[in-house]
């Protein structure tokens, strides 16, 4: 029975938070129980940060937020010689003749109306709207999910940023001071709802960056920034990652799968670390690639005629649509990679290779069989020598739905692993 979107989300929901490619952005019900060991946590904090409801909404309305900007104005009093400025405090003028020359008439105490930007709730502001400036206009990091479309509200709010913090004339007047806990706690009850929600905000960004942050924190955030795929054969892929990832480790780290790396999950068990890739070919210990100059020499008559039809292909496309293509001849991209390296000598001792289909229909299956094959009989080591039967242990999972199978699912290079059949997931 084919599960729904929505089932598959609800199965494997806990252990997405990590997945930060195409999707859409949703508040993920499900999300109860969530593996919180995860690498780079704080950079998934502080993109999960930006994307809460209520940053977007009080950057959105920072334009109009600012017109409540709030000053206060201190009576200055100051003495001089032989000019005035300002009213004249006779009562101090009187002091400071006594004090320094009775006789000089040219003596004057002047009190000035000074007005000051440097209070508590704005610097609150200032520092807060840094916090904003800093994500948004320098962490590399941060920046290469503008083009996302669950990020892509940030590439207009970011300006409201840019002009509030480096081209506000009442800001610039205010210093970049890191103002207690404390006063910003007593700022979350300021009548002003720009001050208001400014220290909401900095206590709750200063909370996810300092660690101190319960569990229930975490599982509120990303509960409420959840990014759910937008394919679902993308999903079906993560499905079966996952269960594989609760079948075999008894703890794992999850990975950010961000597009710079594709990385899912790792573990340790015994002597050996366990890395598992999604749609990606690994660490770049073993290569998926077949050059056509393999080929090029070859006696066999259909192999040379298959030579020379893609080298005229490349030749031909080139001239009519000045575009050079590939000159490989096969090249491909799992959908899960399992890597298993030796604690000890760092070395690759084993890989298994996912191919999953999402269909009850045999020929389906016979197909998705025949393309994991491919990969098993093509994979190569980083020096280029193919490594089924070598040194390197080398089998491979076919993920299905509920095929019918007449035979032994369980082979030594193969395993046929139906959805509900989790026994055979285990490595």
């Amino acid at each position: 029975m084919k599960m729904s979107e929505e089932e598959l989300l609800e199965e494997i929901s806990g252990y997405l938070h990590g997945y930060l490619k195409s999707g859409f952005l949703s508040i993920n019900s499900f999300l109860s129980k969530i593996n919180v060991n995860i690498a780079n946590l704080e950079q998934l904090l502080i993109l999960r940060f930006l994307l809460r409801t209520e940053a977007k909404d009080f950057v959105r309305d920072l334009p109009l937020l600012l017109k409540r900007f709030k000053t206060t104005t201190n009576m200055k009093t100051e003495t001089f010689m032989g000019e005035v400025r300002g009213q004249i405090d006779w009562d101090q003028t009187t002091k400071e003749r006594l004090a320094r020359n009775y006789k000089d008439r040219t003596i004057f105490s002047t009190n000035e109306n000074v007005r000051s930007y440097n209070i508590p709730e704005n610097q609150i502001l200032k520092e807060l709207l840094g916090v904003f400036y800093s994500s948004l206009f320098k962490n590399e990091y941060i920046a290469g999910f503008e083009k996302t479309s669950w990020f892509k509200e940030w590439q207009e709010l970011k300006l409201n940023i840019l002009h509030a913090y480096k081209r506000n004339i009442y800001l610039q007047r205010v210093d970049e001071v890191r103002v207690s806990d404390r006063v910003v706690q007593k700022m979350v009850t300021h009548r002003n709802k720009l001050y208001r929600q400014a220290a909401e905000l900095l206590l709750s960004y200063r909370r996810l960056v300092d660690g101190f942050y319960s569990e229930e924190d975490i599982r509120t955030l990303l509960r409420e920034t959840f990014i759910a795929p937008d394919n679902k054969d993308v999903l079906i892929e993560l499905y079966w990652i996952i269960q594989l990832i609760k079948h075999s480790a008894a703890e794992s780290q999850l990975h950010l799968m961000d597009g710079s790396q594709s990385m899912a999950a790792s573990w340790n068990k015994e002597d050996y670390v366990y890395k598992l890739y999604h749609d990606s070919v690994g660490s770049g210990t073993v290569l998926f690639r077949i050059a056509g100059s393999e080929i090029k020499e070859s006696d066999n008559l259909y192999l040379k005629q298959k030579f020379q039809s893609m080298k005229t292909a490349n030749e031909i496309t080139e001239k009519i649509f000045g575009k050079k293509k590939s000159d490989d001849l096969w090249r491909g991209r799992p959908d899960f990679l399992l890597e298993i390296v030796d604690k000890r000598t760092d070395e690759l001792v084993k890989i298994v290779i996912g191919e999953v289909k999402n269909t009850a229909r045999m020929e389906y299956a016979i197909t998705g069989l025949e393309e994991l094959l491919d990969y098993l009989h093509f994979v190569k080591d980083r020096k280029g020598a193919y490594m089924l039967d070598g040194n390197v242990d080398v089998s491979g999972m076919l993920c299905v739905g509920d095929v019918e199978v007449k035979g032994d699912t369980e082979l030594d290079m193969v395993r046929i692993v139906r959805q509900g059949d989790f026994f055979n997931l285990k490595v």
